[in-house]
């Protein structure tokens, strides 16, 4: 058998960009084949807020499937079910802090995996 190393510096932190290039070719070579992509809508929400001039928001990670504008969902409330429709996709600009209050990216349609 065979053990991976990759020396590193606690002191000057050398070598710490080869140990986090090792973990992703690991984690892409040993869990690729447990990813999958289908059509069927599978997604978490995450959080239900008020947004000025937005109303009542849904911050929602697609994990999998399509999420389209118009879209009838059904989601699990504390007084039973909610039923809407997407009146809006937006996701925030790439490379943004999401403290930092941006404008949002206006979607017609959005697919998996990422955050609405």
């Amino acid at each position: 058998d065979y053990i991976s190393l990759v020396p590193t510096s606690a002191h000057s932190g050398d070598g710490m960009g080869n140990l986090m290039a090792m973990l992703v070719q690991n984690s892409q070579t040993f869990l690729a084949p447990r990813l999958s992509y289908t059509e069927e809508l599978q997604a978490t929400v995450l959080e239900v807020k008020a947004i000025g001039g937005f109303g009542t928001t849904i911050d929602v990670v697609l994990v999998n499937g399509k999420l389209k504008f118009g879209s009838t969902l059904v989601l699990a409330g504390t007084e039973g079910p909610i039923v809407t429709t997407v009146k809006a996709l937006l996701t925030p600009a790439k490379m943004q802090d999401l403290r930092v209050k941006n404008q949002y990216i206006e979607h017609k349609e959005l697919k998996a995996a990422q955050g609405v």
